[in-house]
């Protein structure tokens, strides 16, 4: 069962919408949440040093734009725990900025955190926000050293929460070992999103037929 989920936010409500299925899971499983906001490294070249400039103790050194945005994400952060806190009661919460490439910086604070789960929103706002959590969800689901829930930003949330049908899940498979190790983690997600409802899981597989020599697929 889950015991550390991390949920990675971009500093939009988009990506916060994560948060009450992250909370569900937490709660069910007494699991803690650890809330990541990544901060992308300075620019070379924005920054100028003038050889002729003195220290002096009396003056405070001006901030760095890496300083500034560590800064704003936890003040971000901290935002987040306080508009959320009803939602989070009774849940270990911590919170960590960290520095670098967004996937690779979460990847790795799963493997510090020793986390078992991640769980986002596979889009944020418009622009760069939207492109960094699309190339998260892409680099996750091939790369990420723990279970990943991907959430629809556009899909019911949270998605638990209609008692009269059981919940379906599409479990999809390729005949390989490989893809039978989702199953596991599948399962312990339905037993903490839904307690008490019941939920029917669909196994499926694709059979790719061999097509006639000479005749190409038609275009979608």
């Amino acid at each position: 069962m889950f015991t550390r989920i991390i949920v990675p936010l971009d500093g939009t409500e988009h990506a916060e919408r994560a948060l009450p299925v992250a909370a569900r899971i937490a709660r069910t499983t007494g699991s803690s949440l650890l809330l990541v906001r990544v901060v992308l490294p300075s620019v070379r070249g924005t920054h100028t040093f003038s050889p002729t400039h003195t220290f002096s103790p009396t003056i405070a050194p001006t901030p760095t734009s890496h300083e500034i945005a560590i800064a704003n994400a936890s003040s971000y952060l901290n935002e987040v725990l306080q508009r959320h806190a009803s939602l989070l009661i009774g849940i270990k919460t911590e919170t960590e900025e960290i520095l670098g490439a967004a996937s690779p910086a979460i990847f790795q604070e799963a493997r510090l955190y020793h986390a078992d789960l991640l769980v986002f929103c596979s889009r944020g706002e418009t622009g760069l926000k939207q492109w960094l959590f699309s190339s998260l969800a892409h680099q996750s689901v091939r790369h990420s050293p723990v279970p990943v829930l991907v959430l629809n930003e556009h899909g019911l949330f949270p998605p638990f929460h209609r008692q009269d049908r059981p919940l379906r899940v599409l479990l999809p498979l390729d005949g390989s070992p490989f893809s039978e190790t989702v199953i596991e983690p599948t399962i312990q997600l339905i037993a903490a999103l839904v307690e008490s409802q019941q939920a029917v899981v669909h196994l499926f597989r694709v059979v790719d037929l061999p097509l006639p020599a000479g005749i190409l697929p038609e275009r979608l």
